[in-house]
């Protein structure tokens, strides 16, 4: 029983909070900005779920301070390299070799994984990162914190299968597939691409893999009139031309202001032509410079809450990206896709794929001229896009209940990866996975 002394200095026991979760997230980000965009997407999703806590993204891109980050998330920045032949990279600033800049990004994310101790580690596309620059941390997680959950992130198309299936069997992509991670999560849906039967997963890594939907993006209220107004345009209707990071975009830009130069587009339409942080200067400076006689047209680098004016739009045309296509598809907005067929024909797999489906419009940039631009848009003003079919774009919220799954299964999961012993640098040429 408690006496008077003592009920005044008694306190109830504390009880245990668990500390907030841990989530290393990585993107190689060699080439526009499309891993980035995807993995900020998921960070938003994890910050606002039963798994929120404090998540670390570590990626490569240069444009990664550009964007808002969601709550409880900050940025490693490795530094930056550029694609510059066919399986070639180079630093994109640093005045130093290829091979130093790879053992500085390696260092970074070992030192990142080892400081952060991660619970849950989200890996983007690439299952060992540029040239194997993540499996040493991958490795040490496996061993020496076997509570970490591995999860590896595919978007719904990499490449077509022939390239990806050579590529992986030569590097050995298929054993991390098998040995390494957890789960494998695939944005996409089954029954439109099967990346386990497209790519050749064994058995035992398509019994791991989850095929989650596409990445929808929130519905964001259409505001065409402040969209209008903060660009400096007035017209009654608006097309937005996207070409994503821009590293490639400016051949479809260019046909865009012919066209519309042709003074045969809708006299009542307004254009804002998003050309790219990435795009090259001398690329840009021309385009810019091209369109200051042109009426209603505007062009910028860069916007960070592209959804809104997506949402804003009356059509858009864009490239074929990943985040591009998730956005388009939940403005409900009609859109034009011109894919990159080169290095990789992922874009314009994805864009066949929704065509025979009916939920958007495609043109091959063989075909890109100004009279096939023209009819697109005479069409796509004409037309409604179909609805989506449901469940298409839940992508976060299912990945999100796959992940909640697996970390409440940690005691219980039967699944025990065997990592092959690491020793020293990855083998030559493991991680050419972030290539294809």
């Amino acid at each position: 029983m408690l006496t008077e002394t003592t009920r005044a200095t008694w306190a109830p026991p504390e009880i245990p909070v668990a500390p907030p979760l841990r989530t290393l997230l990585y993107c190689h980000d060699t080439y526009g900005l499309g891993h980035l965009r995807r993995t900020l997407a998921v960070a938003a999703m994890l910050s606002a779920s039963p798994l929120g806590g404090a998540q670390l993204i570590v990626s490569g891109s240069p444009a990664g301070h550009r964007f808002p980050l969601p709550p409880g998330t900050d940025l490693v920045s490795l530094p930056s390299v550029v694609k510059t032949g066919a399986d070639r990279y180079e630093p994109r600033l640093l005045p130093i070799g290829y091979a130093d800049i790879h053992a500085v990004r390696r260092d970074l994310i070992m030192a990142a994984s080892h400081s952060f101790r991660p619970d849950l580690v989200i890996v983007d596309h690439s299952p060992a990162g540029l040239d194997g620059e993540i499996l040493p941390a991958l490795h040490a997680l496996s061993r020496g914190s076997p509570r970490t959950r591995l999860v590896l992130g595919l978007r719904d198309v990499v490449d077509e299968p022939s390239r990806v299936r050579a590529a992986w069997k030569r590097d050995g992509v298929h054993a991390l597939l098998d040995r390494i991670f957890h789960s494998i999560v695939v944005y996409g849906e089954r029954d439109l691409y099967d990346a386990t039967r497209e790519y050749g997963f064994s058995a035992g890594a398509a019994g791991r893999t989850r095929f989650v939907g596409y990445l929808g993006r929130s519905n964001v209220a259409p505001d065409r009139a402040g969209i209008l107004g903060r660009h400096g345009l007035s017209a009654s209707r608006l097309a937005l031309v996207t070409v994503g990071g821009g590293g490639d975009g400016a051949r479809l830009v260019e046909i865009v202001l012919r066209a519309v130069r042709s003074r045969r587009a809708p006299t009542d339409l307004a254009w804002l032509i998003v050309g790219g942080p990435l795009m090259p200067q001398k690329d840009w400076e021309a385009l810019a410079g091209s369109m200051h006689s042109l009426p209603n047209v505007r062009t910028v680098r860069f916007v960070d809450d592209l959804p809104a004016h997506i949402g804003a739009a009356d059509l858009i045309i864009s490239m074929g990206g990943y985040n591009s296509v998730c956005e388009i598809l939940s403005s409900g907005r009609p859109a034009l896709i011109v894919p990159r067929v080169e290095p990789r024909r992922e874009q314009l797999i994805r864009a066949q794929v929704l065509v025979r489906r009916g939920l958007l419009r495609t043109l091959h940039p063989a075909e890109l001229d100004v009279e096939a631009l023209l009819r697109e848009v005479e069409a796509l003003l004409s037309s409604a896009p179909p609805p989506i079919p449901s469940g298409m774009l839940n992508g976060l919220s299912r990945l999100e209940g796959e992940l909640v799954r697996l970390m409440d299964a940690r005691d219980e999961d039967a699944f025990h990866p065997r990592p092959r012993p690491l020793m020293g640098a990855a083998p030559p040429g493991l991680g050419m996975a972030a290539r294809t």
